[in-house]
């Protein structure tokens, strides 16, 4: 290896001194001017060769790192003493001999690490499809440990159902740091916002909707009010106004759907009478209920029933829900569905038996009213 060292700088040494006497001769005045010509060139192709010698002998000898690509490297070196007749052979050599050779610098004084602080407020990235599910965010919510974490994870519920969000946001409304808590309070009152301003605009159409029109009109008004005081949104009057408006427009629904065909042509006008008061006779008994179908009109439907009974309970009439759950099973509602809110009532009456008979009863994981889990703990024990 040594050897071939000394041959590579011997040619190049040898070449460039060649190439050098050349240019001196050219510079002769009494010479030719194709004789200068002659002389120039063939001074540099000396000088090339000296470049692609001495590039070969100092590739060899840079450090492994510096050394691929082959190609590139030597190139680079080869531009260097060519451009540079020997002063870039001397630079190149004291490169390689002194300065590749020297480790690098450690000294924390020429290098400042800077940690990038996190924005909260920087704009979050939109992904088409949501990267977190209820459940992670609910879990991320509750024992994340970083603030930033919990922020990011209440921003995320906007791609979410409302309905689904509304119990993140809940816990969100109790988080320790302002901003998170803050930005739980806007979205509520966003979603709160957006049903109000549905109601009210259904509200106003209402009267010039057909007769046909308006029960479902008032129904999705119900709907409307009803989601209101479940999530709630609202609370003390305001929850008793909303909740009121509900039970009124389904007493009016359900009220207009028990019109018989015969008594059809008054259904126009008691559409635009007053709200009357609850339908007693609406609310019949199980035993009364498969005779009176029968003669009730098409628009009956066990979803309005069930509607109005959850809205009764919540009022506190929990006979009165008790009867419209049993009008609900009677015009089709399956019992499965209808369990969960008689196990309820059977808790709220204290009638523990009825309760656990109902419970047992029930198959399907997951369907609750607002005070099942109560139940199911007291079951358990």
């Amino acid at each position: 290896m040594r050897r071939m060292y000394g041959l590579l700088a011997l040619s190049g040494v040898t070449a460039e001194a060649v190439a050098v006497l050349l240019v001196g001769w050219s510079a002769d005045d009494a010479l030719a001017a194709w004789q200068e010509g002659a002389l120039l060139f063939t001074a540099i192709v000396f000088h090339s060769a000296s470049s692609y010698y001495l590039a070969r002998m100092f590739w060899q000898s840079l450090p492994r790192r510096y050394k691929l690509p082959p190609r590139r490297s030597l190139g680079l070196l080869f531009a260097f003493l060519w451009i540079l007749p020997v002063f870039g052979a001397l630079g190149v050599l004291w490169s390689i001999t002194r300065a590749l050779k020297r480790p690098r610098t450690r000294s924390a004084k020429n290098v400042k690490i800077i940690i990038l602080p996190e924005l909260p407020f920087s704009p979050p990235v939109i992904f088409p499809v949501p990267p977190y599910s209820q459940g992670a965010l609910r879990q991320i919510v509750h024992f994340a440990e970083r603030s930033l974490k919990r922020l990011k994870a209440v921003m995320a519920t906007r791609h979410m159902a409302p309905r689904e969000a509304m119990e993140i946001w809940s816990k969100a409304t109790r988080d320790p740091i302002d901003d998170v808590r803050l930005l739980a309070y806007a979205m509520k009152d966003a979603h709160e916002k957006r049903l109000t301003d549905r109601v009210l605009a259904l509200t106003e159409a209402l009267p010039q909707l057909p007769p046909r029109a308006q029960n479902a009109c008032r129904k999705t008004i119900a709907a409307l009010c009803w989601e209101l005081v479940y999530h709630k949104l609202v609370q003390g009057a305001v929850r008793q106004h909303w909740l009121k408006n509900a039970r009124t427009q389904m007493e009016v629904v359900l009220t207009s759907s028990s019109i018989t065909p015969r008594d059809a042509p008054s259904a126009s006008a008691s559409a635009s009478a007053p709200v009357p008061a609850a339908p007693e006779a609406s609310l019949t008994s199980p035993k009364h209920g498969m005779s009176e179908a029968s003669s009730l009109w098409e628009g009956i439907d066990p979803d309005s029933w069930l509607l109005y009974g959850r809205i009764l309970l919540e009022s506190g009439e929990a006979a009165l829900a008790r009867k419209a759950f049993v009008n609900a099973e009677t015009y089709g509602a399956h019992q499965q569905q209808l369990l969960p809110w008689f196990a309820e009532i059977a808790f709220r009456e204290r009638k523990f038996s009825e309760a656990k008979r109902c419970l047992s009863v029930l198959a399907r994981v997951g369907e609750k009213g607002r005070e099942l889990a109560l139940v199911r703990a007291w079951w358990n024990k």
